[in-house]
């Protein structure tokens, strides 16, 4: 593949600027840059699902696939097989193949030979079978004739995913492969890939995955590319040097620039006395002030020109990573217990689970996808009623709930509105206090909230928990979709969080960082304890 000058704007905006490339043999990209940098507008340029506003993508003869990011509404009365053979084409291929072959003659030889070329192509005759040990892999264990509309949303990507590997492109275009994917079909995933034979270019929030695959990581930023031939975890090693060095450049030519400027503040005031004194009769006097004055606006020049020559280096300094909770000691009951609980809807329910969680306890609630993860989650928050059993929680506790989706909260309000309005009381003296404590800019206060980098938007969501005194966190899935410095804060939020957290992910660093007191397995119900509990 080869990318020469490809431009893109959407709105006010130049998302691609004169972005070239070339994918070559064997090369595994991780696509990297902050959230709206347009790594996705990117693989969908690739992929001809939107269209450049200039520049060339050429394929030299090779086959692409890009992952779609969902299923729409309309197939939704499809079988998972119906599906994936409408997506392949396999169907309208068989339909062609077998009415070429029931008036087979010397005339459609040319058309029979080219229908049955793709069909052999995309291994149709072995085709569920096919199917079969791609899904297995990816720990999709549904019927494969049941209808999409009944799927989980994970179940819905490894359908996706699927469709992915059954095309058996020369390029793939992977775009979050591994969100809301459960442990067992991120391993199969990766492995698959890692020893594909294949160009592909990733993006990814997982960085474990990244780093396990990709051998190049191409930077977006400002619409244009930055090649690094190296591993992800090299690219951040470099990266990290980058910065260092140049932010002692930036130190350096603020300190020249500064210099320089005392330096023309003496030269104008000696310049000034000079012009000052009072004149003498003496013309020998009179001569030598003049030629030091003289001298004096010469330097004063030379000065400003090597001022004007310095060029301060475009940094920002990163924002501390810092978050805190100074949680209420509250002397009421922070317990959550579940007790004989059932829970689920008509068509699905879960095994029964009896857990106390003591406060302070880490819990990670494990299974496949489509097990009931998040409907136990909302049935702890009441979203929904348990089908048996009971949910206790005692009188103390004060959950957060967070999700992919609240993180990304689309509200059109200021920040200071979106902090404070559930707020009976409003303490401003501690708003501003947390304000800095999370590392926000007071300045930022006014700011529209949709205005905010998914960082920034992090940051004043974890401050909101902090400002309501929460003190059980139940995070679902909350790394899905975020750039390296939400990612980050989300990593030192569950590694230094002291209240309870009940937690939902698959992501191998947050888990690490999360180091759970105990797994529960939603699917048997089935509690795993990693160590002695803290009550």
């Amino acid at each position: 593949m080869i990318v020469s000058n490809l431009n893109k704007r959407i709105g006010n905006k130049n998302i691609l600027q004169d972005v070239s490339f070339i994918l070559a043999n064997n090369d595994k990209v991780g696509l990297v840059g902050v959230n709206g940098a347009g790594k996705s507008t990117l693989l969908k340029t690739l992929a001809k699902e939107i269209k450049p506003d200039n520049g060339k993508v050429r394929l030299n003869e090779e086959t692409i696939t890009y992952l779609k990011q969902e299923i729409p509404y309309i197939y939704n009365d499809l079988t998972v097989v119906q599906y994936i053979k409408q997506e392949l084409k396999l169907d309208k291929l068989e339909t062609r193949l077998h009415e070429l072959e029931t008036n087979l003659t010397a005339d459609i030889m040319k058309e029979y030979g080219e229908v049955l070329n793709q069909y052999l192509t995309l291994e149709g005759y072995s085709f569920e079978e096919n199917l079969k040990s791609i899904l297995l892999g990816l720990n999709f264990k549904e019927n494969i004739n049941k209808k999409i509309k009944t799927l989980s949303g994970g179940q819905k990507i490894k359908v996706l995913l699927a469709i992915v590997l059954l095309q058996n492109a020369d390029i793939l275009l992977l775009d979050e492969p591994t969100n809301n994917l459960d442990m067992e079909a991120i391993l199969y995933l990766e492995k698959k890939l890692k020893l594909a034979n294949k160009k592909m270019m990733i993006v990814s929030h997982d960085e474990v995955f990244l780093n396990n695959i990709v051998n190049k990581i191409y930077e977006l930023e400002n619409g244009k590319i930055k090649v690094y031939n190296i591993s992800y975890q090299e690219y951040l090693n470099q990266k990290e040097l980058e910065y260092k060095d140049l932010k002692e450049r930036y130190i350096k030519a603020q300190e020249q620039k500064d210099k320089l400027k005392h330096q023309v503040q003496k030269a104008k005031e000696w310049a000034n006395k000079g012009v000052n004194k009072k004149a003498h009769n003496d013309n020998n006097k009179l001569a030598n002030n003049y030629a030091k004055e003289k001298t004096n606006t010469s330097n004063i020049s030379k000065l400003t020109k090597e001022l004007e020559k310095i060029e301060i280096p475009d940094f920002e300094e990163k924002k501390p990573i810092n978050v805190f909770f100074n949680l209420d000691e509250i002397k009421e009951n922070k317990d959550i217990e579940l007790e004989h609980l059932v829970c689920g809807y008509e068509t699905f329910k879960t095994t029964e689970i009896n857990l106390l969680i003591p406060y302070g306890i880490r819990v990670n609630i494990i299974g496949g996808n489509g097990t009931g993860k998040t409907t136990l989650i909302k049935t702890i928050l009441k979203e929904i009623s348990p089908i048996k059993g009971n949910v206790n929680i005692g009188s103390g506790v004060r959950i957060g709930y967070i999700s992919q989706n609240t993180l990304d909260s689309a509200l059109d309000e200021s920040v200071y509105s979106y902090l404070t309005k559930d707020l009976k009381n409003i303490d401003k003296a501690k708003v501003f206090t947390l304000l800095d404590k999370f590392s926000i800019d007071y300045d930022d206060k006014d700011k529209s909230y949709l205005s905010l980098s998914p960082g920034e938007r992090t940051r004043v969501n974890l401050a909101k928990l902090a400002i309501n005194n929460i003190n059980v966190l139940i995070l679902d899935e909350v790394t899905n979709h975020l750039d390296k410095e939400a990612l980050d804060l989300i990593y030192d939020l569950v590694k230094s969080y002291k209240g309870t957290i009940i937690s939902i992910s698959h992501n191998r660093k947050y888990n690490e960082y999360l180091n759970s007191d105990l797994d529960l397995d939603i699917k048997t119900g089935k509690i795993i304890q990693r160590r002695l509990l803290k009550k």
